[in-house]
């Protein structure tokens, strides 16, 4: 009877046992034994051209330790190409598709320019594919075959010529080198994407894309292509900071070829530029209650004050503050009086006065500030003249009002015009003439 008892009361013990003996010999199945099992590559023979028949193989492997694993192929030279270079691999088993595509950049010279191929596919051949595993205490396996690539696409998507013009760009709406940039490449096949961007060299991970314009050929179809840059100021926001940058250019085909290309682009005195007249005021010459009583033949005088408020120059040009106009005569007959300058040009700021019943908006036009308050350039050869940033020029001038107005002409008023962009501040200070007999 005690003896009867004694093998009851083991018997769960027998249960216990086999139990850790079991998980034991679980463990000690993934401590020891081949490092990478169950290796696969299958087709044999794929034709990597993305037509959709065969064109990638399917790779299985298991890993039962930690490693560093890697996937190269060699070519009937010996020379090897990476798939995968010691890549850090938890055990487990993995499933990866290999288009016949490596990832080694190469740099080559392509029509005049520096062309990185940053993926390629591999040419026809037979290759011997290898699978290396090697854990942390350098204990290395390899398990290989053979695999033939036929009909593989092999062409780069090239963008020939690919330029960017200016390459010096003031992004300041001064009309003088800053329109917009132009970047156009010719394509030499379909791809599946492409991109342009602009780069900050200084800063890693900064990227700026550029949308391309309104071309004959759509952006992945072979052609020519053109991109336009204008810094974001177009759409009222601020350029990136002046510097150096870089514009490049990336292309992939369906198969995996890719390239890049890469020119630079230097941003100078960019900036939104902003200004406004002070106050909001205009200084009327005999001004009562918003009237000004001129006699006819007499003068409508006036004095305002323009402030720089943003960060970059503002450039302007004549008429000068003081001038006087007849009310017959505008900025343009003066212009074709012997100042060819004074005509509108794209990018100049000027001080107008303009009356309602006016055929020519703001005909009174000067600049926003005396000689000696602007400051002088010469750029291109030609004298420019501009206000900096946080300074003051003082506007003045006189309309001979030697003729009636139209009848209707009931106001008056100031504004500060930014030519062949808008009209700054409009409406400053508005208020009745009342033209009377001499």
């Amino acid at each position: 009877m005690p003896i009867r008892f004694l093998c009851c009361s083991l018997r769960p013990l027998r249960f216990i046992f086999l139990a850790l003996l079991l998980a034991g010999c679980g463990r000690l199945d993934l401590s020891f034994g081949p490092l990478l099992r169950n290796v696969t590559v299958a087709p044999a023979v794929i034709s990597p051209n993305a037509d959709g028949d065969t064109d990638a193989t399917a790779i299985h492997y298991s890993l039962r330790r930690s490693a560093d694993v890697s996937i190269y192929f060699e070519n009937a030279d010996g020379e090897r190409f990476y798939f995968r270079r010691e890549r850090r691999r938890s055990p487990g088993d993995y499933d990866v598709l290999w288009g016949g595509v490596v990832d080694e950049t190469q740099v080559v010279e392509s029509n005049g320019s520096r062309m990185e191929i940053l993926s390629r596919v591999l040419p026809d051949g037979v290759y011997r594919w290898v699978i290396e595993a090697v854990e942390d205490n350098g204990n290395r396996q390899e398990v290989s075959g053979q695999i033939t690539l036929e009909g593989s696409d092999t062409e780069i998507p090239e963008l020939h010529n690919f330029a960017v013009v200016p390459q010096v760009f003031r992004p300041n709406q001064d009309g003088l080198r800053d329109d917009w940039v132009s970047i156009s490449y010719y394509l030499t096949k379909d791809v599946d994407a492409v991109q342009v961007y602009l780069v900050d060299p200084a800063k890693a991970g900064s990227k700026f894309h550029i949308a391309e314009g309104p071309n004959v050929v759509k952006p992945e179809k072979q052609g020519y292509h053109e991109y336009r840059y204008e810094g974001g100021v177009d759409l009222n926001a601020e350029p990136p900071p002046d510097g150096t940058y870089q514009i490049v250019g990336e292309a992939r085909d369906r198969a995996g070829n890719r390239v890049r290309v890469v020119s630079e682009l230097t941003i100078a005195e960019g900036g939104k530029p902003r200004a406004d007249v002070a106050q909001g005021e205009i200084d009327w010459q005999g001004e009562m209650n918003r009237v000004v009583s001129v006699p006819l033949g007499e003068q409508l005088c006036f004095e305002a004050v323009v402030v720089n408020e943003g960060t970059v120059p503002i450039r302007t040009t004549g008429p000068w503050p003081g001038q006087e106009y007849r009310f017959s005569e505008n900025y343009n007959t003066l212009a074709a009086d012997g100042h060819k300058e004074w005509f509108q040009q794209a990018g100049v700021w000027r001080f107008g006065i303009n009356f309602d019943t006016t055929g020519v908006d703001f005909p009174y036009r000067f600049a926003i500030g005396s000689q000696n308050e602007l400051e002088k350039r010469i750029i291109d050869g030609v004298a420019q003249w501009y206000l900096l940033p946080g300074k003051a020029g003082r506007v003045s001038g006189c309309i001979v009002v030697d003729e009636r107005p139209p009848v209707g002409t009931n106001f008056w008023w100031g504004g500060l015009i930014h030519e062949f962009v808008g009209v700054a501040n409009n409406y400053i200070d508005r208020i009745s003439v009342d033209v009377g007999m001499p």
